[in-house]
């Protein structure tokens, strides 16, 4: 009996031990993909973009932002080639009744965060239309991806106070007024952008998000709930792991990563965009941001058939437009 005993304990204490070092190997193989994901060069219709700008209607500019984060200013090009997307977001927005700036007049500025494994360039094409609508923008390699010498993502805890600080030099260096100021994100973007305009309110004039999640931890779920079957009964358990090693390497816990309560606090004008087939981050969630937004001035877009990374592609003929008009008249004088 006392054989049997010391057999079970041992067995008990090498599954523990097993099940612990299995839970660790979550926590860092999870949080590793989170925080730092693979990084993405250069794509073909960047260097497109990058080599020829002056033929999409835009100039740019490389610079160096706060904390040594890589930045493009893009403005509307002096003499501009084609830009086909230039001048269909200008004819659509004019058949509305829009009265839009001579070409090259700038109303405001922009500042564009991209999404989870994407980089600053991702956004140049959202440029042609911006640029073209009378805005500056400013494209931000966000921590951990692009170039952008920090190694962790932190989803806004960071990021947050970084977008305003990247906003406060460029003013500076290039000599442009410090409002308006507007704030665009997609998913991880969006996220960061409904934050920062939180932190800051009197800075910002108008935030415009797609996709964002309304706390951190949700997406991680759904990922460790679409792993092989055999592992969806331990989902919970997974994101957790991930969660805490999350914790232990960014100092965040996925939970207070809530753009849902950074809603609460925006006061200036905010557009929530999100595809109504979205299966990553569901349209549930950018219901529930909206809904917590206190402003007299915000707008829902759902976009029809489109999911997460289609949100901006499904109805862009629209879509553009529908952004622009936003910018627009939450900067025209009352």
């Amino acid at each position: 009996m006392p054989r049997l005993r010391r057999f079970l304990i041992r067995f008990l204490l090498s599954l523990s031990i097993l099940i612990l070092c299995a839970l660790i190997g979550v926590a860092w193989y999870g949080s590793e993909r989170l925080l730092s994901p693979p990084r993405r060069g250069l794509q073909s219709y960047h260097h497109e973009i990058l080599d020829h700008p002056a033929h999409y209607g835009l100039s740019i500019t490389s610079f160096t932002g706060a904390s040594d984060t890589p930045c493009l200013m893009v403005l509307p090009a002096t003499s501009p080639g084609e830009a086909r997307k230039s001048h269909q977001v200008r004819a659509a927005l004019s058949k509305r009744g829009i009265i839009l700036p001579a070409w090259g007049e700038i109303r405001g500025t922009i500042v564009l965060l991209h999404g989870h494994t994407g980089r600053k360039e991702d956004h140049l094409p959202i440029c042609e239309r911006f640029c073209a609508a009378g805005f500056r923008c400013i494209l931000v390699d966000l921590p951990g991806h692009g170039d952008n010498p920090s190694s962790i993502a932190t989803f806004g805890k960071n990021e947050a106070q970084l977008v305003s600080d990247i906003m406060e030099g460029a003013q500076i260096t290039f000599g442009f007024p410090a409002q308006p100021a507007l704030l665009f994100g997609i998913s991880q973007g969006g996220a960061i952008a409904l934050q920062a305009a939180a932190r800051h309110p009197e800075r910002w004039d108008a935030v415009a998000s797609a996709a964002a999640f309304s706390s951190l931890d949700r997406p991680i779920l759904h990922s460790a709930e679409t792993l092989h079957a055999r592992l969806r009964p331990l989902a919970s358990v997974n994101a957790f792991a991930v969660g805490c090693g999350a914790w232990c390497r960014g100092g965040m816990w996925p939970a207070r990563i809530s753009p849902l309560h950074a809603a609460q606090h925006l006061t200036m004008p905010a557009m929530i965009i999100h595809g109504e087939e979205d299966r990553f981050i569901s349209i549930e969630q950018g219901r529930q941001i909206f809904d917590a937004i206190p402003s007299n001035s915000k707008m829902f877009r759902p976009v029809r058939n489109a999911g997460h990374n289609r949100v901006l592609a499904e109805d862009a003929d629209n879509l553009y437009p529908d952004l622009c008009e936003f910018f627009l008249k939450a900067i025209a004088p009352q």
